[in-house]
């Protein structure tokens, strides 16, 4: 056995051991070999065949280094068992990477994650690997449909994962033939179609992902009648039209007890889905965009969860919202664009991520958010009908570092605010803030800083420049600033977008603001949805432009 696995997690990503030299003569009678993540780069030599002997071998490469091969010492290794080329790069092999790991006829794990072969064999001459229990082409960027001997694997059992490719096409019946497989992971392939009820034959299933393709159609009873074990379902129908239904009656009591359920883009509603109560051991509910408009119901509150996940954004949930829910420590909460009222909720100090915006809640932010939310990392409460102006809490809420307050918030920014340390997202836009922006140095963390839109007035401030080192986006535009543009703005080499529009500024703009390396990016999709929805504005220079 030798076991040189880098199980520190860390590695100097700017050196690597290339493999090479000659196989010691004791190593030939080797059975178990892991050289994962320990810095090893370059080809894989062809002796490695020489290890006749091996049933575990792991080559497994987290740490970016590039190692490639072509496989041709593989064949020889006809006792291996356990196979890990993670990350290793087999674009060399052409199509002939299937018929070598074919003659492997002991192999029970195989996994080729990030490995990146050319092309997924849509047929395969030899039922060999008949043994595998675990196979993962994860992350490979295959854009075929599913090759039908995929699913004669029929001893998969462990681990089935096909996640992030680009495959194409339904998943056939032929699934059905998995009946020991355990978790199957389709997610985020660019597959359509509908989803066959022979996936209800996977009776040993525990975790089901087919999130991120395009599926249409009906999820009916049958498709989860037979699944007792059942403990993780994640669908999602990545299309802006929602064509997938669950169409389950309401008095259908599943077999299984969830844990984990995340569906989103598909019709659930209009009624909050009667067939989860007696799903008592939830402890992650995501039903986003699922065209629920009532309520959460009594007997969905007396399961008495406590959850550590809870998404329901994006439907028409209205009243106001139950304080009864009980939440695990790190907790996420989303009740984004529905139709909840009142005060804002407050729930318990587990909660680290708060999304409220788009809502219809009323009245002030609370006074105690501070003493009742302590270790919030997030919290978004944009877009709602709050009043009054922001309490002095910011010293108590040592960890927030994303804050958006945009609409209808008016006052001053609390100097307080300047002790987070940790702050880097901050939006305030289209508010009716006033007076001078207060002194943020101690913000040095700051990617984005959105003041748009309110009433601020006098000079923009030079400590922008000196302490914001990392800022990517400054909007400041349609406010009252006065005055010059401070030349330490001319140390952001990393701004992106810049927009001061629509204020009284005077004198000249900076020749260095032009030299800004960061104003010369092309726009990514990420910044182009930052501008669909608002959230920058106009004014943006660029050099040359």
């Amino acid at each position: 056995m030798l076991d040189l696995c880098n199980r520190d997690g860390y590695a100097d990503e700017a050196t690597y051991h290339a493999f090479g030299g000659e196989i010691n003569p004791s190593l030939l009678k080797l059975k178990y070999l892991n050289l994962s993540s320990a810095s090893f780069g370059g080809i894989i030599p062809l002796n490695l065949g020489n290890l006749s002997r091996l049933i575990y071998l792991d080559l497994g490469n987290d740490f970016g280094h590039p190692i490639e091969t072509d496989l041709q010492w593989l064949a020889t290794l006809s006792s291996l068992k356990y196979l890990n080329l993670e990350g290793v790069n087999l674009a060399k092999t052409t199509s002939y990477w299937l018929p070598t790991v074919n003659m492997l006829p002991s192999l029970v794990e195989l996994h080729l994650p990030f490995c990146r072969p050319p092309m997924l064999p849509l047929s395969k001459k030899s039922r060999s690997l008949g043994n595998l229990a675990l196979l993962d082409l994860s992350n490979n960027k295959f854009t075929s449909t599913i090759p039908p001997w995929l699913f004669n694997l029929t001893e998969l059992e462990i681990y089935f994962d096909l996640s992030y490719n680009s495959l194409q096409g339904s998943i056939p019946k032929s699934i059905g033939n998995l009946t020991s497989l355990e978790e199957f992971d389709l997610a985020w392939n660019q597959m359509s179609g509908i989803i066959p009820e022979s996936l209800g034959e996977l009776l040993s299933l525990v975790s089901l992902d087919i999130y991120g393709s395009t599926w249409e159609g009906a999820i009916t009873e049958a498709h989860f009648a037979k699944l007792g074990g059942l403990r993780r379902v994640s669908i999602e129908n990545n299309s802006l039209n929602i064509s997938l239904v669950f169409n389950i009656s309401s008095d259908w009591i599943p077999p299984f007890k969830l844990r984990s359920l995340h569906i989103r883009s598909c019709q659930l509603g209009p009624k909050f889905p009667t067939w989860l109560r007696n799903q008592t051991e939830l402890t992650t509910v995501a039903l986003n965009n699922a065209r629920i408009s009532n309520t959460i119901l009594d007997w969905f509150l007396q399961l008495d969860l406590q959850l550590d996940f809870l998404d329901v954004s994006y439907n028409q949930l209205s009243g106001t919202v139950p304080n009864s829910l009980r939440f695990s420590f790190y907790s996420v909460v989303d009740l984004s664009s529905n139709r909840y009222e009142g005060p804002l909720p407050l729930w318990s100090s587990n909660i680290t991520m708060l999304f409220l915006r788009d809502n219809l809640f009323s009245g002030p932010i609370p006074h105690n958010i501070s003493q009742v939310l302590p270790n919030l990392t997030h919290l978004d409460i944009s877009r709602n009908f709050l009043s009054g102006s922001i309490p002095h809490f910011w010293n108590n809420i040592p960890s927030l570092y994303i804050v958006d307050m945009s609409n209808n918030i008016s006052g001053t920014i609390p100097r307080s605010l300047g002790s987070l340390t940790s702050l880097r997202v901050f939006f305030l836009y289209s508010n009716n803030f006033s007076g001078e922006v207060p002194f943020l140095k101690n913000c040095s963390d700051m990617k984005i800083l959105d003041l748009g839109d309110n009433k601020f007035f006098g000079p923009i401030p030079a400590f922008i420049g000196e302490s914001m080192l990392s800022l990517k986006i400054l909007r400041l535009r349609s406010n009252s600033f006065t005055g010059s543009i401070p030349l330490q703005l001319c140390g952001l080499s990393t701004l992106h977008i810049l927009d001061f529009s629509h204020n009284n500024l005077s004198g000249n703009i900076p020749h260095c603001i032009g030299n800004l390396s960061g104003l010369k990016f092309e726009f990514t999709d990420r910044y182009r949805s930052l501008w669909s929805r608002g959230k920058v504005g106009g004014g943006v220079k660029r050099k040359n432009a």
